[in-house]
């Protein structure tokens, strides 16, 4: 006899008693070299928030915990250009990406700077317990390496400073990675190496360099397969691995950074950063074991919390080979429960590049009178980066929010508040409420799954407010509508999310569990909606290489 599957649990009007779970999300670290343009919240930072908020509203309790990237080389490069130490430009840049993802309503519950207290202190003992346990377990080496030196800049020509063709794919490539493959690699495979910044001609010197022992390749490519990690992401961990031999450069010869001991040679030797992600995941489980009240670290074997990063397709190497092939090494701590990879987000059909300008800085979104962010949210989020590379069409935008949301949702939203306003509506009926049920499972799936999907989270949202009847039947019809629009649009259009649910009569965020209580509008509507924008709203967010640019 065949046992048919347990039906799930109902998402709405779940008991306040049941049980949440504790989640750690944690996005990519930027580096505070500069603020945030659109490609940095089309992907790690959007996903991780529609996340968040979905879990919130369902009842369980998500920490979305990150940092800035303060010892990424090109903070070097950015201290050279500017004639400015690196941590005070650390300093300041990390306080104005805090306000860029304020500004966009990413929500993050603890924003780390590594290289001030009270976290200096707490990582640099994090990256001494880790390096003791990888070298009592034999997962530290020493090997010789060539690396380009400039005597005229006095310094190695690593990282920003040396750019050449990509060894695996050709492409042009700098620093230690490839963008067109999401290859890693060390300075003496790039092809056609040649100095940036003024640096060079190049030397080539060998060095001593630390290593470390990643997991067995058999545990790692299980791994991967269980995250769903696309077969061209593995095929870039697996053809780096073999050729480093199952290991990933731990230290680099640099100044800017952690030190590690040396080998009396007088080359300086500091954390590689993308090693030191593998620490600072360690220091974010720390912070979330403090601040949910767990007492543990997230990444400890048993802690009962879900681990998600989201990553672009530059960091795939270093958050699959640094941490969760490390972890794996370590012993002592679970990887990552999911990782989620997007390709990145063009504009106009072109990489956003902040060395040519070719950017939407977030911060000129958010002076905007007329841009939205619930519009430019709702139209980011529709894209499909787990698949692969998108772009943001000026055009496209403007036909968007005019034609979706100013021309059919806000007309809507308000026939509704007029047809409901102060009036205590009758329960909802089981029909629309088993469709409410539908959509938000639908949701579910795209944002808490293995691999997430925004768009799809979005269609969600648009297959409920697309089903509005043309006349509301009855104040309570109209009511209920809403109220399902309030929480379906919540985990992408928060701002729209939250001020239905509050003029609806609920307090604070929109919460399942409190969903089919009914309570009483607000008297009068009021309701803020979508406006029309044209091009030229646009036009001054827009960088010169724009084709709608300003004259």
């Amino acid at each position: 006899m065949t046992v048919p599957p347990a039906s799930p649990a109902p998402l709405i009007g779940v008991p306040g008693t049941t049980r949440p779970r504790h989640y750690l999300l944690a996005p990519s670290e930027p580096t505070p070299n500069g603020r945030l343009h659109l490609g940095h919240i089309a992907g790690p930072f959007l996903r991780l928030d529609m996340l968040g908020r979905f879990l919130r509203m369902r009842g369980d309790l998500p920490l979305v915990i990150t940092g800035s990237d303060v010892y990424e080389p090109y903070m070097t490069f950015k201290a050279a250009a500017e004639g400015r130490p690196e941590e005070r430009i650390a300093a300041e840049y990390h306080a104005l990406i805090a306000e860029d993802l304020d500004a966009m309503d990413i929500g993050v519950d603890r924003f780390i700077n590594p290289r001030e207290e009270p976290w200096r202190k707490a990582f640099e003992e994090e990256v001494g317990a880790c390096l003791r346990r990888l070298r009592h377990r034999r997962a530290v080496v020493e090997r010789r390496e060539h690396v380009p030196y400039s005597r005229s800049a006095a310094r190695y020509a690593v990282g920003p400073w040396l750019a050449g063709r990509c060894p695996d794919c050709g492409s042009e490539a700098s620093s230690y990675f490839c963008e067109g493959c999401g290859g890693h690699f060390r300075p003496e495979n790039l092809l056609e190496p040649r100095g940036l910044g003024g640096v060079g001609p190049l030397e080539w010197r060998e060095i001593s360099t630390l290593f470390l022992k990643t997991a067995e390749p058999g545990a790692l490519r299980l791994r991967m397969a269980e995250m769903k990690l696309r077969p061209r992401f593995r095929e870039a961990v697996e053809r780096f691995l073999a050729r480093e031999g199952g290991t990933v450069r731990l230290s680099a010869p640099q100044e800017w950074g952690v030190a590690l001991e040396g080998d009396g040679s007088g080359v300086p030797r500091t954390l590689f950063p993308y090693a030191g992600i593998f620490m600072f995941a360690r220091l974010m489980g720390a912070v979330h074991g403090e601040m949910s009240g767990t007492g543990v670290n997230a990444f400890d074997p048993g802690s009962g919390v879900t681990t998600v990063t989201s990553v672009g397709i530059d960091n795939v190497i270093p958050t699959m080979v640094c941490i969760v092939g490390t972890a794996l090494r370590h012993g002592g701590m679970k990887p990552y429960d999911r990782v989620l990879v997007n390709d990145f987000y063009l504009l106009e059909g072109a990489k956003f590049s902040t060395s040519r300008r070719h950017v939407v800085w977030v911060a000129d979104l958010a002076r905007s009178p007329r841009i939205g962010t619930d519009a430019v949210r709702y139209f980011l989020a529709a894209t499909r980066l787990e698949d692969g590379p998108e772009s943001m069409e000026p055009e496209a935008f403007v036909e968007v929010n005019n034609t979706r949301l100013a021309g059919l949702l806000t007309p809507r939203v308000r026939a509704a508040s007029a047809a409901c306003a102060d009036v205590l509506p009758e329960p909802m009926g089981t029909d629309r409420l088993a469709r409410l049920e539908e959509l938000l499972r639908r949701q579910e799936t795209a944002l808490d799954g293995v691999v997430a999907v925004t768009a799809d989270a979005v269609t969600a949202f648009d297959l409920w407010w697309r089903e509005a009847p043309g006349e509301w039947v009855s104040p309570s019809h109209a009511y209920w509508w809403l109220k399902g629009t309030a929480v379906l649009a919540f985990p992408v259009m928060p701002r729209l999310g939250r001020r239905l649910w509050e003029w609806l009569g609920g307090a604070g965020e929109p919460r399942l569990a409190a969903f089919p209580h009914p309570t009483r509008p607000r008297a009068t509507p009021g309701i803020p909606g979508f406006e029309p924008v044209n091009l030229g709203d646009l036009a001054p967010v827009l960088p010169a290489s724009s084709r709608h640019a300003p004259a």
